[in-house]
This record gives structure tokens, C-alpha cells and sequence, in this order.
């Protein structure tokens, strides 16, 4: 379903979104930041965690790398909990709509740390909690979407006074639901559970994302953005990993592993049919597929001409000293390579999937941006 009514005007939730727009300095490039939503609400993994997994995790050992120099160092110029050299695609989104960063839950101390929004997301978080897991008899415990919404309960009962509802919150706030997911699948293939098995698990995991969209419209949301996966065939965790593989198991464009990122593209596509559906059983709210595969997979079909000199290569780490540990090595300049520390992407490919998902051509049914009314 599309957003716009036979091809003319905004739909009834885009209308209700409408309010002036501001145009100050600091969007993407030289565009106008837009003004439209008051707060953000942020879930998902790694590709999106602020600071809450360091928090969480503050006096384990060893104790987690993301919370350790060089992580941070692009931007922030120190580590910030963000699992990248700098900024994420939801730093960028953020920034666009004229929103501080949206502070991690674990990291704030009451209501009055959140005036934009909050952030959720928990690095090595899943879709799916330890019971599902169990079923397929696997002893994985993770963070989990649950715990997310557990924290979101409490934390909009907080903002309300202890009174519950929400409805007058949520109802010009963007909802930032994942990316996550993806690790429901990379827990299994590390336990060595075979491919096919683990793509049975995309229909249960795109069942709780969209369990959590219908739960959070009840809450009173009316706006929503959710990512669908990485092609995480082209990681180079992945790729040293499965180094011993035969020629045919690669993209002979673009040296990643096939299979892993046609595993991504079915997850897609699985989650991109239930949107559709949530669509049509709620025509009053609006839901933006941001198609991150697809922004990616466009630099790895054509690196150099966006600037990347290193697609298939880790900035940070290596397979003896992982990033974020005494002694790993560092490339010079990460806004050349892809991938971060074998794992997550840069700061500048994220700010090249936020562009995307923003402004075209990586969002359906229309750009984030378009959202709001024209300035």
C-alpha cells in the first residue's frame, strides 16, 4: 500500500504527522533538517546500540571491546558504546528530523535524560528470546527484542507519570525498529547448525517484529521505519570464516559468499510481504521499509566509484587481535573501508545507507523524509 492516496496528496497518517519544518544547519550534506517528529524510539542489535550493551556488561571479563578505544574514533573521538568508528544510520536519521542522538535507556537516569527520544537496542540482541532457542535445541541465552519492550513499558509509563497510555507520545514520535534479527541467525551458523535449518527461523523472526509493530501501534505509534537485513555474505567475519569454500559459493561481481546474502534477501523478503500486510490492516499508520541490503549491496557492485578502496577488508582487527583489544591494528583512514571491525560497517557506510533510506532510492513505499510535508 502506498502512502499517498492514488497518487496525489499525503495519507490521513502522514497528514497527522504534518507540523512546521525547521530548517537549521547540520542535515545530511546541505539539505534542510525537518521537524516533523518530536521523539525517537529505537530498537535492535549492534547496527543500532548506543551505549547500552557497555552498560550493561561494565565489569565483566574480559570486558566488552565496543566500550575501548578505537571505537568511537571518527566522530565522537572516543568510544561511545557504538559498535562502529562513528555514527549510526539512527545518528544520522536523528539528526535529519533536528533530534539530539537518542540516548541509550541504560545510560539516561530518568525521564528528563530522554526529551528526543530513547534508544533500546542492545549489541548481540536477538528477535527471539532463550525459550524459542531452546525449542530448537540450542543453549543460546541473549538479550532479546523482549527485554527492549520490557524496558519501553516501563520507560513510556515513566514519561507519563506512572499513568500508562502513551497515545499523546507516540503520536508524533518515528519508531526506529531494528535492524535486528540478524543474530537470531548468526548465533545458530556459529554453533554450526546447518543453513537450511537456520532458514526456517525467518518466519518466526519476522513473526516477532511484526508482533512488536502491532503491540507499539496499540501503544499509539503512528510512524514507523524498519531495516531489513545486511548482506552479511559480504562481512569479513564471514568470508575468513568460510575461507576453505568452493569458487561457485561466491559472487563472482563482487567476492562475497552467495548463499549467505540470498539467506539475507529471502529474510527480506519475508519481512517486506508482512509490512505489506500490517499496511493494509492499519491504513492510518505509516511503515518505511529501509532496504539496507540494497544500499550496501551498491557499494560492493561498484566500491570505488563511492569512495571505498576496501570492500571486502576489515579497518579495525585482524583474525589474531580482534578491534578494541591491546594491540589490534587500525587502518588509516576507515572512510575507505566497508566494514569497520569485520563486523560493522563504517561510519561512512552508514551514513551512505541513512542517505539512502532518507532520501531514495533505499526506502519503499517513499523516503523517510517525505514523511513530513515539504518545507
Amino acid at each position: 500500500m502506498s502512502l499517498m492516496r492514488g497518487g496525489f496528496g499525503f495519507s490521513p497518517a502522514v497528514a497527522a504527522l504534518y507540523c512546521a519544518a525547521l530548517v537549521v544547519a547540520g542535515g545530511l550534506g546541505s539539505r534542510p533538517v525537518l521537524g516533523c517528529y518530536s521523539r525517537i524510539f529505537s530498537f535492535g542489535d549492534s547496527l543500532t546500540d548506543t551505549g547500552n550493551y557497555v552498560r550493561l556488561t561494565a565489569g565483566r571479563k574480559p570486558s566488552s571491546p565496543y566500550g575501548a578505544p578505537p571505537y568511537g574514533r571518527t566522530f565522537f573521538g572516543r568510544p561511545t558504546g557504538r559498535a562502529s568508528d562513528g555514527r549510526l544510520v539512527i545518528d544520522f536519521i536523528a539528526q535529519e528530523f533536528g533530534l539530539a542522538n537518542v540516548t541509550a535507556i541504560q545510560v539516561g537516569a530518568g525521564p528528563a535524560d530522554f526529551p528526543h527520544g530513547a534508544n533500546f537496542a542492545i549489541i548481540s540482541s536477538t528477535a527471539n528470546n532463550a525459550s524459542f532457542f531452546a525449542r530448537k535445541g540450542l543453549d543460546i541465552t541473549p538479550f532479546s527484542l523482549d527485554t527492549q519492550m520490557f524496558w519501553f513499558r516501563t520507560h513510556l509509563q515513566q514519561l507519563n507519570g506512572g499513568g500508562g497510555g502513551g497515545g499523546n507520545i507516540l503520536s508524533d514520535a518515528l519508531v526506529a525498529l531494528g535492524e535486528i534479527g540478524g543474530n537470531d541467525y548468526n548465533f545458530a551458523f556459529n554453533k554450526g547448525v546447518p543453513r537450511e535449518t537456520v532458514r526456517a527461523f525467518v518466519p518466526a523472526v519476522v513473526d516477532k517484529l511484526a508482533a512488536a509493530v502491532e503491540e507499539l501501534i496499540g501503544m499509539g505509534a503512528r510512524a514507523f521505519v524498519v531495516p531489513g537485513n545486511l548482506p552479511f555474505g559480504c562481512a569479513p567475519l564471514y568470508l575468513n570464516r568460510f575461507r576453505g569454500a568452493a569458487a561457485s559459493e561466491y559472487d563472482a561481481r563482487t567476492g562475497c559468499l552467495a548463499w549467505f546474502n540470498k539467506f539475507a534477501e529471502y529474510h527480506n523478503r519475508v519481512l517486506t510481504a508482512r509490512l505489506d500486510d500490517l499496511r493494509r490492516l492499519h491504513p492510518d499508520v505509516t511503515i518505511v521499509y529501509a532496504d539496507w541490503y540494497g544500499a550496501m549491496t551498491s557499494i560492493f557492485q561498484a566500491p570505488g566509484k563511492l569512495g571505498f578502496t576496501n570492500a571486502l577488508g576489515s579497518c579495525c582487527g585482524n583474525q589474531s587481535v580482534p578491534c578494541g583489544k591491546a594491540g589490534c591494528t587500525v587502518c588509516e583512514d576507515p572512510s575507505t573501508y566497508v566494514s569497520w571491525d569485520g563486523t560493522h560497517p563504517t561510519e561512512a557506510v552508514y551514513k551512505l545507507i541513512a542517505d539512502g533510506v532518507l532520501h531514495g532510492p533505499h526506502a519503499s513505499p517513499v523516503p523517510l523524509a517525505k514523511t513530513c510535508p515539504p518545507t
